[in-house]
């Protein structure tokens, strides 16, 4: 982000903007690659300033927000170096996510999407290994938990929790 960019009438770009990046949701490590895992929202807007009066207790940005014309927003899980930054895999999802990552010690890495999938990436090459259409959006951090000796896996799908055994 640019801090000298300010609102115009002409409409100032801002990318990443309010949404956009990394945002709330968890990442995850894995000991066993060494690797950072992100979701990132990759979209930007255009801000234009505006007459606009502040209301207390309500959103105030002081100007207007527009998509940039020609730019479609897209997500992406990015597998990092830690120590330098550098991206070494990434796996693009259409929509830009707003779920948390799972990464387990059978070098798995679990996510969603706003489609509605969940899916299993290899942690050290981002391939898709599994992938289940869950009927809604997914907003939710992956979890997993034993129970009865197994391990399991569970994601918040719409208004379901949905929880799958691994290695079955």
């Amino acid at each position: 982000p640019n801090p000298e960019s300010r609102p115009s009438p002409d409409g100032a770009r801002v990318y990443p903007d309010d949404d956009g990046a990394a945002n709330w949701f968890s990442p995850s490590y894995s000991p066993q690659t060494r690797l950072f895992y992100q979701n990132v929202r990759e979209k930007g807007a255009l801000y234009y300033l505006t007459e606009a009066v502040y209301e207390p207790g309500k959103s105030f940005m002081g100007a207007t927000r527009r998509p940039i014309p020609g730019e479609e927003p897209y997500g992406a899980l990015r597998a990092l170096d830690p120590l330098t930054g550098e991206v070494k895999w990434e796996f693009k999802v259409l929509s830009p996510p707003w779920a948390g990552l799972l990464a387990t010690a059978g070098r798995l890495v679990f996510s969603g999407t706003m489609e509605g999938d969940f899916f299993a990436a290899d942690a050290g090459t981002g391939e898709v290994l599994w992938r289940f259409q869950t009927g809604g959006m997914i907003y939710a951090n992956p979890i997993s938990y034993s129970g009865e000796g197994k391990q399991f896996v569970a994601i918040a799908s719409g208004s379901a929790l949905i929880a799958f055994a691994l290695g079955e």
